[in-house]
């Protein structure tokens, strides 16, 4: 799922010490797009990835084939002071789907022996059919820990709505962790979930199993 995607890639990224470019692609499937807790796809979603890196530099593309039309671009940079790994990064959310407004994030990172923090700074583009246009901003602190190939998560996003009306804030979870290679892919489950309920959606709990392929180009 992108979440897990996106902590590995800050993870490599900040941890990335070789000034030798590199061009690599990737394919995945998952049982259905679960993000920071909440379901946005109930069916099966197909996704790719397209990353350019570095020197710690990370630039990428992440397509998805779910209901909104869903496309990422992020550029992203990590480094090691005294042991520990700093990343920051920039994300443009876009949808082709109507009646979706796009987002963008910044977002930095720290971690040390397993342990990492993070906090995205976003912006909620959200238009309408009469194109009137109004922005709403959200942040998004996570606390995780990683112990050999699982990792596991806890979140708070705050959200400044329109009006008080539209404002939502939750808590979510994910525990996430590799099951190896199955048929030549790289298998993941995640059960994740939210913890509060909000004015925008009840109390969400989801299983979420994943296929992926990995090339250099």
């Amino acid at each position: 799922m992108k979440t897990l995607f996106k902590a590995i890639a800050v993870a490599s990224l900040a941890t990335a010490t070789a000034a030798q470019a590199e061009l690599s692609a990737s394919v995945a499937v998952d049982s259905e797009y679960v993000f920071r807790g909440v379901t946005l796809d109930s069916d099966a979603t197909t996704s790719a990835t397209l990353e350019y890196a570095i020197s710690g530099l990370t630039v990428g593309a992440w397509i998805a084939d779910d209901e909104a039309g869903e496309t990422d671009l992020y550029v992203s940079y990590g480094l090691n002071v005294g042991g520990v790994d700093l990343g920051i990064s920039f994300t443009d959310y876009s949808y082709d789907s109507d009646g979706y407004g796009g987002q963008q994030e910044v977002a930095v990172s720290a971690s040390v022996k397993g342990l990492g923090l993070s906090y995205v700074d976003g912006s909620d583009d959200n238009s309408d059919d009469s194109s009137s246009t109004t922005d709403a901003d959200y942040n998004v602190i996570t606390l995780d820990y990683t112990v050999g190939n699982v990792n596991v998560l806890v979140g708070q996003v705050d959200n400044d709505g329109v009006t008080s009306e539209e404002a939502y804030d939750y808590s979510y979870f994910e525990l996430s962790g590799s099951l190896g290679q199955i048929a030549g892919l790289d298998a993941s489950l995640t059960i994740t979930g939210t913890f509060d309920e909000s004015e925008a959606f009840d109390n969400q709990d989801s299983i979420v199993i994943g296929f992926s392929k990995a090339f250099d180009l």
